[in-house]
């Protein structure tokens, strides 16, 4: 899933008055956030879960009891009227029992829906619907491997749980901007918000085969995962049918339904893996018809990316099956398996949102075919996606140097810098350091951390290993997972479930060596290691200056595992060597048969690292939520190094200071402090909904925030 976000320049130049400037650490747009769960860790979180009475979709919470059955099948059939925002229907689900004496199914589904009957092969089945919780009374106890059939029917109007998440109901805009009359239905399940449209089990690590029926009006048309079985009309008339199954294991939150007035942009893609094979590869885009032609040109390298992913990644995962797009009313696009639903405003007809159609299609492989286990392992999709963005920006490249006739030496240096260039621009460790950590993050989404930082650490592993065992490791992975994966199979089309220690370890296995040092700081840490470089040039075997000491020290208090490069110009050129800092210092001596220049540690950012100056700083806001604000209150979290003193300060859109608030002198707490703040002015007064900034004042210095208020 990507979303986009709008620059905040306007607004910071509109906040730097007299009174707030000059603006002190770091300024970013304020991430998604979660609700005040009193400083609970990821694992506090996981052992406090219950069924009701707060499950919160943000940090990916499902019903505890739906661990105990292997969901199997899922059939919705779904009767969707955009007039009313209403949806009626049934999930039938086919499951077996992973425990001895199962008595209770259990699903997740929102309270504001209605369930209207449970039924089973053997009648009507007992339930309780409470607290975004489903549970089935199941007519007879099933053991072990044993199997059960039951049906949900439902009904109501499902209401987004979050700003843009769940079933979305939106018109169409044209090209002005204009509100239309044709409707747009689509859905933004992930992390865990499918429970707010269908009943399910909302949890990543179960997948199951799918079949999605939808009738909708017949002026519009449904689409969904996999292949189409039927599309015909409805037995009711003004009403269509369209029935699509999707073969291959699906989790979830990649279930999709796309509801327009679509037009169809078709073609076959036939790459070298596809004619080794024996397949090809129905692309079909689901656009609005205003966007046919600006969609036939964004989408026209998508055969393209289809060829670089399989030759990085291995075979489409799918095959038999489409992939194409669905626009919807969206910032971004979300990876939905088949059909990746795609963000009306990145549909212009100028190519420049190739990297959001190439991430989508990496998710392809990474977080559809492998599907993270449980939410901590996020990164294994978004930070794939994102470094196949840069594999995508390399390959262009090449093939451009090599249609201007460029040698071959050329074309790889040229690939080279602007895969470089892409990373480069996704890289703020800053920023990355107050969204926390890779692994584990808590919401699931905390920010721009487990996508560029995630694919930042697959590019030091690259460099780490060289490109041949790099990318036969990400074939393997891409093919098959772990050596331990779990693997869910169903008439011969098999799907994994995924987690970070198997990545780890068949990437150890591959290398010859143990990674675990190199990977678990970087994901696990916020900060980069600390590297104080030193080098000393005296005299050597060929003569003066010509034996050169490198010594590598790293100063922060977890120890990392990195190789170094070291660019060293002699009078004779420059060339590269390596030193392996995995303990807190590292020394070499290093001769030389002509005098040493200069010496320079990694010039091309190959680690992720900085110069050791001291303690390391991220005072300052570390989070703010839930944003947007509707009625709660605002949670700001911030870090502390020493004791100070904290001034919060509100401002409106125009820079009008409007609450000022001095907490006095505030001791550093263990991981974070917060302060939280209704949304009233000074007076006690409400604030009306629009766009608002918090200033967080720490010793004078200050860190700055946007949110938006609505009601």
């Amino acid at each position: 899933m990507v979303s986009t976000m709008r620059s905040v320049a306007f607004l910071m130049a509109l906040l730097c008055t007299s009174l707030l400037c000059p603006w002190g650490g770091d300024l970013a747009v304020a991430q998604e956030g979660v609700p005040h769960r009193n400083h609970l860790t990821r694992a506090d979180f996981e052992r406090a879960k219950m069924v009701a009475p707060d499950k919160d979709g943000a940090l990916g919470d499902a019903a505890a009891g739906s661990d105990r059955y292997d969901m199997l099948r899922h059939v919705l059939d779904l009767k969707i009227d955009p007039g009313t925002g209403s949806l009626t229907g049934s999930v039938t689900y086919e499951f077996e029992s992973v425990v001895e004496n199962l008595t209770e199914f259990v699903l997740d589904l929102t309270a504001n829906l209605s369930v209207d009957g449970v039924t089973s092969p053997l009648g009507d089945l007992a339930f309780t619907h409470d607290a975004d919780s489903l549970m089935i009374t199941l007519p007879t106890a099933l053991d072990i491997g044993e199997s059960g059939e039951l049906t949900v029917a439902y009904s109501g109007n499902p209401v987004e749980p979050s700003f843009d998440r769940g079933l979305l109901f939106r018109l169409h805009r044209d090209v002005d901007g204009v509100p239309g009359q044709v409707p747009i239905v689509a859905n933004l399940s992930e992390p865990a918000y499918a429970q707010s449209w269908w009943p399910c089990k909302d949890k990543p690590g179960d997948k199951a085969l799918s079949e999605v029926i939808l009738t909708v009006p017949d002026t519009l048309y449904g689409v969904s995962n996999g292949w189409l079985v039927r599309d015909e009309a409805a037995s009711e008339a003004g009403w269509h049918l369209t029935h699509w199954q999707e073969d291959y294991p699906i989790a979830s939150y990649l279930v999709s339904v796309a509801v327009s007035d679509y037009q169809l942009l078709s073609e076959n893609c036939t790459t070298t893996l596809g004619t080794e094979l024996g397949y090809d590869v129905p692309l079909r885009n689901y656009v609005f018809p205003f966007h046919y032609e600006a969609a036939q040109s964004d989408f026209e390298p998508l055969c393209n990316m289809m060829e670089l992913c399989e030759s990085r990644f291995g075979p489409y995962p799918f095959r038999g099956e489409k992939y194409g797009h669905a626009e919807f009313i969206w910032w971004g696009a979300m990876e939905h398996q088949t059909v990746t639903s795609i963000g009306t405003s990145s549909i212009n007809g100028d190519g420049t949102r190739d990297w959001l159609i190439v991430h989508e299609l990496g998710h392809q492989w990474f977080g559809d075919h492998l599907t993270p286990l449980n939410w901590r392992d996020i990164w294994l999709n978004e930070g794939f996606a994102t470094y196949t963005e840069a594999l995508w920006r390399e390959d262009v490249a090449y093939r451009a140097a090599l249609d201007e006739h460029r040698s071959e030496t050329e074309a790889r240096a040229i690939a080279r810098q602007a895969y470089l260039e892409k990373l480069e621009a996704g890289r703020s460790e800053d920023r990355w350091a107050q969204q926390g950590p890779v692994y584990d993050p808590v919401p699931v989404f905390p920010g721009g951390v487990i996508y560029d930082k995630g694919a930042w650490i697959l590019h030091m592993l690259r460099e780490r290993l060289g490109d041949d065992v790099f990318f036969d490791l990400l074939g393997e992975w891409g093919r098959e997972g772990g050596l331990t994966s779990m693997v869910v199979e169903a008439g011969g089309r098999v799907g994994y479930n995924v987690t970070t220690e198997e990545f780890i370890a068949l990437a150890s296995l591959r290398a010859g060596q143990d990674l675990n040092g190199f990977f678990w700081p970087y994901l696990q840490e916020i900060e980069s290691p600390e590297i104080v470089f030193q080098r000393k040039i005296t005299e050597g075997i060929a003569g003066p200056d010509t034996r050169m000491t490198v010594s590598l020290r790293q100063v922060q208090p977890r120890l990392f595992d990195n190789i170094f490069p070291i660019e060293v110009v002699t009078e004779a050129g420059p060339e590269v060597r390596t030193v392996r800092l995995d303990s807190g210092t590292a020394e070499v001596v290093w001769e030389f048969d002509s005098p040493v220049l200069y010496a320079s540690l990694d010039p091309e950012h190959a680690v992720l690292w900085r110069p050791a100056a001291g303690v390391s700083s991220t005072e300052g806001i570390s989070r703010l939520y839930p944003n947007p604000l509707s009625g709660s209150a605002l949670n700001l979290r911030y870090r502390l190094n020493a004791p100070s003193r904290v001034v919060a300060r509100i401002f409106d859109a125009r820079g009008r200071e409007i609450v000022s608030r001095d907490l006095g002198a505030v001791e550093p707490d263990a991981g974070f402090n917060e302060w939280v703040w209704t949304p009233q002015d000074g007076d006690g007064a409400g604030l009306a909904s629009g766009i608002y900034w918090v200033a967080l004042e720490i010793n004078g210095v200050r860190s700055v925030r946007k949110f938006t208020l609505i009601h």
